[in-house]
């Protein structure tokens, strides 16, 4: 897979742990490969999210995300906040963003989501199916990883449209598909995995210029040695996105 450019499949990938650590030591074929200096004027705030926007650009690029399409998002947190800038980013024409929690979907319509829909109080397929004329989005991207949501995604896609499965689930779990949809509707459906050294210098380049700024989403900064304080804020708050851990 390596020689094919699919770095993020190799059977040899080092991992770099320790990502909470002050300090870490990498191994120089990461340097080598897939180290890149952060421009002066990037705060090591924004950098940070580097490594989760590369993984997106890769899925939405497979996706075939292009100018003029409808694009539907499954999760308005921190991951479906990276994909509604990135596919805004490469010229999607209508978005439409799903999710529980209306702080959440608030701030999607503040960062330029065309439509949101609110799972809890409406029927979902019904009403993005009427946000787009009946047909369904041109693409869907799961980004919550829960095996319901993987499965409804199908229901909001278009006839030849494709259906991104981006939320990774627990090992083990199966979905339910509907092989009539799938087949007669010419859909075509994508996991993506990771990212590769290109992805990530791409993604790098798109916030030092600002075409994608990710800014907006760090909504908080603690100290590193508050770190059980901040997990605990992320699991109890509803408009918190991202939280900045400063050593």
């Amino acid at each position: 897979m390596c020689q094919k450019g699919k770095y993020n499949l190799c059977e040899n990938m080092i991992w770099l742990w320790g990502a909470y650590a002050e300090y870490i030591k990498v191994p120089a074929r990461m340097v080598l490969v897939n180290m890149q200096e952060i421009p002066n004027h990037v705060s090591y705030e924004e950098a940070a999210l580097t490594e989760p926007l590369a993984c997106i650009l890769h899925g939405v690029e497979e996706a075939q995300v292009k100018l003029g399409d409808t694009v539907a998002i499954i999760g308005a947190g921190p991951i479906g906040m990276l994909h509604l800038l990135t596919v805004k980013a490469v010229g999607a024409e209508k978005t439409i963003v799903i999710d529980l929690v209306d702080e959440r979907l608030d701030f999607a319509e503040k960062l330029g989501a065309d439509e949101t829909v609110n799972a809890g109080k409406v029927d979902v397929v019904e009403t993005v199916k009427r946000l787009t004329g009946g047909y369904g989005a041109n693409v869907v991207i799961e980004a919550i990883g829960l095996p319901t949501t993987w499965e409804q995604a199908f229901k909001l896609v278009q006839k030849g449209g494709t259906v991104l499965e981006f939320g990774g689930c627990p090992p083990g779990t199966e979905i339910k598909l509907n092989a009539e949809l799938l087949h007669y509707g010419e859909v075509t459906v994508l996991g993506t995995f990771h990212t590769t050294p290109l992805h990530f210098k791409k993604a790098l380049n798109l916030i030092a210029s600002r075409r994608i700024d990710v800014r907006p989403l760090i909504t908080r900064k603690m100290r590193l040695d508050a770190i059980k304080e901040a997990f605990e804020i992320l699991s109890t708050s509803k408009s918190e996105i991202k939280i900045a851990l400063i050593p």
